[in-house]
This record gives structure tokens, sequence and C-alpha cells, in this order.
């Protein structure tokens, strides 16, 4: 038996959704940007999610940025032809921003990050998420990533936002926010002419392939020694843990959470 669905019903459904879209933290926050190239004779364009300008929270665009890309649904590895699908729509990019946009606004648990980490900055709000500077060190560590290695030993390795070690830890604990501030931590340094981080680095990663060249099995065996060598040096290291509590210290007023030892 098929049963008629009454008309009140779809007028309803259809103004809670458009209340929910204008309603959204993300449509108000976020914009897409598009990228275009060349491919076969064909200028073809890929779409990233972006902040849109604003005084107080460009401040902080960083955090924003890795939350947009790590953890939205889209963005997930297993979603890479959905994305190419939306990103074929170009040159309509009127039609493939919407699409675009309205993926991320659905994205409940990206908005919950959102209206966490903007409550915040916005009305430094009560600190109810509490971790430890270990679990800081942490997730840090995870940030140096060894990915791979060249047949002359060479070990190539990223400080990046979506190259890192933080997928693969498989941590129990949701530290989602802790990333977003230890990746923006860790790039403010950086960013210095003079970046203690950046220092530190190099000479962990350096120390950690002269450790193990003199016994490689294989290759991609002493790439993993690698990794998890500086992973852990990372992780120990006095003086990367100095400049991310003074970077904590420095934001403390605007972070949606704080470190108890």
């Amino acid at each position: 038996m098929i049963r008629k669905i009454p008309l009140l019903y779809f007028i309803v459904f259809n103004l809670l959704t458009s209340c929910s879209f204008n309603g959204s933290i993300i449509k108000e926050h976020v914009d897409i940007e598009f990228y275009t190239y060349e491919q076969d004779a064909k200028i073809k364009a890929s779409a990233m999610p972006v902040l849109k300008p604003n005084r107080i929270l460009q401040q902080f665009s960083r955090r924003f940025d890795y939350l947009l890309i790590n953890t939205s649904k889209i963005h997930l590895p297993q979603k890479a032809n959905k994305r190419s699908q939306i990103w074929s729509l170009y040159p309509d990019t009127a039609e493939l921003k919407q699409r675009y946009i309205k993926i991320f606004i659905r994205d409940r648990k990206l908005e919950n990050y959102f209206e966490t980490t903007i409550g915040a900055i916005q009305n430094k709000t009560n600190r109810k998420i509490k971790f430890s500077s270990e679990e800081m060190m942490e997730v840090a560590s995870k940030f140096f990533y060894c990915d791979s290695v060249f047949p002359d030993t060479t070990v190539q390795s990223h400080i990046c936002i979506g190259l890192n070690g933080t997928k693969e830890a498989n941590w129990k604990k949701d530290y989602t926010i802790l990333e977003a501030f230890c990746y923006e931590a860790i790039f403010s340094d950086i960013d210095k002419e003079h970046s203690a981080i950046d220092e530190e680095y190099t000479t962990e990663k350096q120390m950690a392939c002269v450790k193990f060249k003199t016994s490689i099995a294989s290759l991609n065996l002493y790439l993993i020694d690698v990794r998890n060598e500086l992973f852990m040096k990372i992780k120990q290291n006095a003086i990367i843990k100095k400049a991310l509590l003074s970077y904590y210290e420095q934001n403390y007023e605007n972070l949606a959470f704080k470190l108890v030892d």
C-alpha cells in the first residue's frame, strides 16, 4: 500500500532544512576557493574550503584550516571520487560552490568543532576540555612525519596539515581540538626568522637517521624506524615543549581547552 505524504510535511521539512543552512556557523564563516589547472589540454579545477575574512578569527586561521581539512567527511581519503565529481562541475562555479558548501554545512561533527573553537575565541568560554602537557607533546610529535626514503637512504619528511601521523595514531581519546592547536603553534614558531622548533626538528631527524643507517635491513623498515624514533624524540624534546607551552600561555584566553598536569 502506498501512502500519500501530506504536502504540509514537505513544506515543514524544506523550512527546517532552509533554517538549518541559513543558521549554520559553517555557512557564516566558510567560503570555497577554486584552483584551476590544465590537464589534457583542458582547464579543470579543484576547490578547497577557506575561512572567510574576519578580523578576529583570521588571527587563528590555521586552527580553522586544520579543522576544515582534517575533520570534514568530504576530505577523507575514501571521498576522493566524490570530491572529483563535484569539481567536475567547473566551469559552473556557482553550482560547484553551492554543492561543496552544503556538504560542509551538513557535517555536524565539523560544525561542533567550529562552534567550540569560535566560542572560545569570541566568548572566552569555560574550558571543559582538559589535556595534559604530555598529551600535547604526543599529539605535536605526529606532525613531524617521515613519509618516504630514497635509494640513497635520504629520508624525506614534512610538517604538514594533511600529511602527518595523526590519522594512524589510533588514539582512543578525541584530540582534534588539541591537534588544531599544535598545528597552529608549530607553524607560528616555524614562521619566525629563528625557529627553535625547526632547529630541533632538523637535529632530531638527523640523529634518528644516523642511529639506524648502519643496520638497514630494508629501506621500508629503515623509514619506519626513523619515523618512530623521530616521533619519540620530538615528544621528549624540552625545547619544543617550551615553545608550545609559551604559545599556549600567550593564547590561553582564546583556546577551547586547558592544560592540566
